[in-house]
């Protein structure tokens, strides 16, 4: 029984008067759960209902007040949530897309250390505590810092800097699809005072050519690692029992039917 008529019949019975197993087919518990719980939230998920459903308003109320996903999870095991931190996550990202509406980002500075309370040498608000993640993102992905923060950090660590002069030029050679810049790159790089820069400079120049190809050309070989990975899949069904002609049908079939979904 859909679980939206059997909410509405519990419903009914109940509002009724009568005897609510007797008369819609539906077990004790299954009733017992129908005639208390959210209607709404009942039509939604049914009677399997996440261990977080308690805390839905609570968990509207943070998304609206700007919360980030790992503070909103803090503050709902605070209140008494048991369950996995991964089902929360999913469960905040069904909220996001009901609502319409994101939650904040993760702050890059961490100004409530409770993690770090007792830790020794721990001062607590006194100081900005950075994450390593922030940092990362105003490197890669050019998130700003505050300027206080920018100039603490870089004074302290100087060799940021020869890294996020790395970081650009290596964007740079993709967004102008130059090859010249590559070879210049590789060159300016390969005998780097960073072991990992220096390695990764090599490793372009060992696989020049498809390097080349990949700064030139807007092609992506997504299509055939695709495809590999379908096959990888057939073959471990396949428990290496049958023959190249079943793996070659199988693929073919395949083919077909992704064929069949694109034109349906």
């Amino acid at each position: 029984m859909w679980p939206c008529f059997s909410v509405t019949l519990v419903l009914f019975y109940r509002d009724s008067g009568l005897i609510y197993s007797k008369y819609t087919g539906i077990g004790r518990s299954t009733v017992s759960k129908y005639r208390t719980g959210d209607p709404k939230l009942l039509y939604q998920y049914g009677i399997r209902q996440s261990k977080l459903d308690v805390y839905r308003d609570y968990i509207v109320q943070c998304l609206n007040n700007g919360y980030s996903k790992s503070k909103t999870i803090k503050s709902i095991y605070e209140q008494g949530y048991d369950g996995g931190m991964t089902n929360a996550f999913d469960y905040l990202k069904k909220m996001e897309q009901e609502s319409g509406k994101n939650f904040e980002p993760q702050p890059y500075v961490r100004t409530n250390t409770e993690a770090l309370e007792y830790k020794t040498g721990s001062k607590g608000r006194d100081c900005d505590y950075i994450t390593r993640n922030g940092v990362f993102n105003h490197l890669w992905m050019n998130n700003k810092l505050a300027d206080s923060h920018y100039k603490y950090i870089f004074d302290k660590y100087p060799i940021l800097h020869h890294i996020h002069k790395c970081i650009r030029e290596f964007r740079k050679i993709f967004e102008l699809k130059s090859i010249p810049l590559l070879h210049l790159f590789i060159e300016k790089y390969k005998d780097s005072e960073m072991s990992e820069i220096k390695s990764f400079a090599k490793g372009l120049n060992r696989d020049c050519d498809a390097v080349e190809n990949a700064a030139a050309y807007d092609f992506s070989n997504g299509f055939v690692e695709g495809t590999n990975s379908k096959l990888k899949m057939i073959k471990r069904t396949m428990y290496g029992r049958c023959s190249i002609s079943l793996l070659k049908a199988k693929m073919m079939l395949l083919a077909k039917s992704d064929i069949t979904d694109n034109c349906g």
